[in-house]
């Protein structure tokens, strides 16, 4: 069993995670990687268009310049309320369907908050010994006190999936196209996954081994790059992360920019 993390410049990292750095990072570069290349490939395609006026079409940098031009146009404070009212609260949905709202909501908020808690956690793995000059324990001190605002993301995440499944079984009529809409499903079921494999993989470290974050190794025997754990962390990275671009699931982003891009509206 690996006992040691990854050195850099002296310093120690990746000492206190549950399954071997090695695999973590591989999947890590893998996902941002592919994550990077889908955002190119959809600004390029949101580029191939010719503008009025001009003579050539934008391509993926100009179209990248547009949105941005576009989202400040009317001004900062503009567009911050925008982001807020539109975006973040989604006051639009909410005045056509409550239940819909709602459901974008938990799905929305769940997935930030975890991706947001997710990266705090990356941020403190680096902080502690390269700024602070400290070892494991303050990774191991955020990493804890993460746990209850990640527990409370994660079951936003459960009430939004199951009320998104609700919405396409029993809809009906026009809606009923929802039902047979096979990327749907592939973005609820794979969120499922996450979901359902990290409450198990918390259930494997609470009740089953009783371990709480240490160094790797104090891991009890058969804890270390458990094939559950192992499992979620990497299908995280690459459901969550890589497949986001090239998937339905990137309206997750797209919405929000169209909304930006067109000053927000009734």
């Amino acid at each position: 069993m690996a006992t040691e993390g990854l050195t850099i410049f002296g310093k120690t990292v990746f000492d206190t995670l549950f399954i071997d750095y090695r695999i973590m990072v591989i999947a890590a570069i893998i996902s941002i990687i592919l994550f990077i290349v889908g955002i190119y490939i959809q600004l390029d395609k949101w580029g191939r268009g010719i503008p009025e006026g001009a003579t050539k079409p934008y391509g993926a940098w100009g179209a990248l310049k547009m949105i941005i031009s576009r989202i400040f146009e009317k001004g900062l404070g503009h567009a911050l309320e925008v982001l807020v009212l539109d975006v973040a609260f989604q006051r639009r949905t909410y005045r056509r369907r409550k239940l819909e709202w709602f459901m974008h909501i938990l799905i929305f908020w769940g997935w930030v908050g975890l991706l947001i808690l997710t990266i705090v956690a990356a941020a403190a793995e680096f902080y502690g010994p390269f700024i602070k000059g400290a070892g494991p324990e303050f990774f191991i001190g955020v990493w804890n006190s993460l746990e209850l605002p990640n527990n409370i993301f994660a079951y936003m995440l459960v009430v939004g999936i199951i009320i998104a499944i609700g919405r396409r079984l029993l809809s009906t009529g026009k809606d009923v196209q929802a039902r047979n809409a096979d990327i749907d499903w592939i973005l609820i079921i794979g969120l499922l996954i996450v979901v359902v494999t990290g409450f198990y993989a918390q259930y494997l470290r609470a009740d089953v081994y009783q371990v709480s974050r240490e160094v790797i190794s104090l891991y009890p025997l058969g804890f270390f790059d458990n094939i559950t754990v192992l499992f979620h962390e990497v299908f995280t990275l690459l459901f969550c992360v890589a497949y986001i671009p090239f998937s339905k699931s990137f309206h997750m982003l797209t919405a929000p920019l169209t909304i930006l891009v067109n000053q927000g509206g009734e």
